[in-house]
């Protein structure tokens, strides 16, 4: 849908507005423009000028072609979903403008080369655990941590954004644009929080849903139940889990302190794989998770978490493809650093050098 007349981009405006949790004097009071003005605008009976527009989107967290286009049809449809409608607005906000970024880069043949990994969703948690190892399989690390789980999800179509988006931003969303998929990470959550959050819609992706809510770690719906089960055994196998456990002279306590650090999995959702492989009984789970690890559980253990997924964070492939464009004139200096989520400003972009036939070959396998 393109929005052609002052009455159409009114709707928009409203559309955004709502969609942001506002009222008309709350967004006239940020934007500077007078409700009235505000209500005149939403109504089209007023005409908005082009700087006027630019400080409404920036005052609604949109960009300004959200008001001329609409978003791709699994936002749309997620916009839409009752169920998810207005929960966190500046997770939706941002899930929707990346996805039309990662549209745009894909009609201009800029996205990194990527290959799909697509199974029937799971009907049992013993079907989770085996998609789970089926991705691990194709990702080529059967067993073990998986480390840089942003790049691993690239490589099969799912482009992970991790910004922040404050306390009271939501945790993550994902939507599926054309045969990719776009996921936001609140990259204010906890880190092992983070971690499980993208295995979560990692599963949405590998299970080809269109858009998917929130995750909840006790989650009421079946699938997002399932979900969460694939989650818990791609991040930390149950093989591996078990072979902790060994290690440490079953020390159950020192091994889960272990697999949160190794695998950088939360806390809960280690102890929660410990009660899966039937290494602690139900009584034993509560007092695990009762005493989540301190600074003396890690020096005892010897080793250090390394932090994923710090906002911002932007998928790597992706990012050197941005650069890219813009060194070969494809993209302004604005519109990369828009694109780079303020991984860089403008001031600190490269030289616009072309790249020659061999070395963009080298790099990205192909010359346009």
């Amino acid at each position: 849908m393109k929005t052609e007349t002052a009455s159409d981009l009114g709707i928009r405006v409203a559309e955004a507005r709502e969609l942001a949790g506002m009222t008309q004097a709350e967004l006239a009071a940020v934007s500077d423009l007078g409700r009235t003005v505000i209500a005149k605008i939403e109504a089209g009976s007023r005409k908005l000028g082009a700087a006027e527009l630019v400080r409404l989107a920036e005052s609604l967290r949109r960009p300004v072609d959200w008001f001329f286009l609409e978003s791709p049809p699994a936002v749309v449809s997620r916009r839409s979903d009752p169920n998810i409608r207005g929960l966190s607005a500046p997770l939706d906000a941002r899930v929707d403008w990346i996805a039309r970024d990662i549209a745009y880069l894909h009609q201009l043949d800029e996205l990194p080369k990527y290959e799909r990994f697509v199974q029937a969703p799971p009907e049992s948690v013993d079907g989770a655990a085996r998609a789970a190892g089926a991705l691990r399989r194709h990702l080529e690390v059967p067993d073990g941590p998986l480390r840089d789980l942003q790049a691993l999800a690239e490589r099969i179509g799912l482009f992970v954004f991790s910004l922040n988006l404050g306390v009271d931003g939501g945790d993550a969303a994902y939507v599926a644009v054309e045969d990719a998929g776009v996921v936001v990470i609140n990259g204010k959550m906890d880190p092992g929080r983070r971690r499980f959050n993208l295995a979560h819609e990692l599963g949405h992706h590998v299970f080809q849903d269109a858009y998917a809510p929130e995750v909840r770690l006790s989650p009421q719906d079946d699938t997002e139940r399932l979900i969460n089960a694939f989650a818990i055994h791609l991040l930390l196998p149950l093989g591996d889990a078990r072979s902790l456990v060994e290690e440490f002279s079953a020390d159950v306590r020192l091994a889960a302190v272990a697999a949160g650090v190794r695998f950088r999995l939360s806390w809960t959702a280690v102890c929660a794989q410990l009660r899966n492989a039937g290494l602690v009984d139900a009584g034993s789970y509560e007092d695990l998770v009762a005493q989540p690890p301190s600074r003396v559980d890690f020096i005892e253990l010897g080793e250090r978490w390394q932090p994923e997924l710090e906002a911002p964070a932007v998928p790597p492939k992706y990012g050197r493809r941005v650069l890219s464009a813009y060194r070969r004139r494809k993209l302004t200096a604005e519109r990369a650093a828009e694109l780079l989520w303020e991984t860089l400003t403008v001031a600190e972009l490269p030289d616009q050098v072309e790249l020659s036939a061999e070395v963009y070959r080298r790099e990205f396998g192909s010359v346009e």
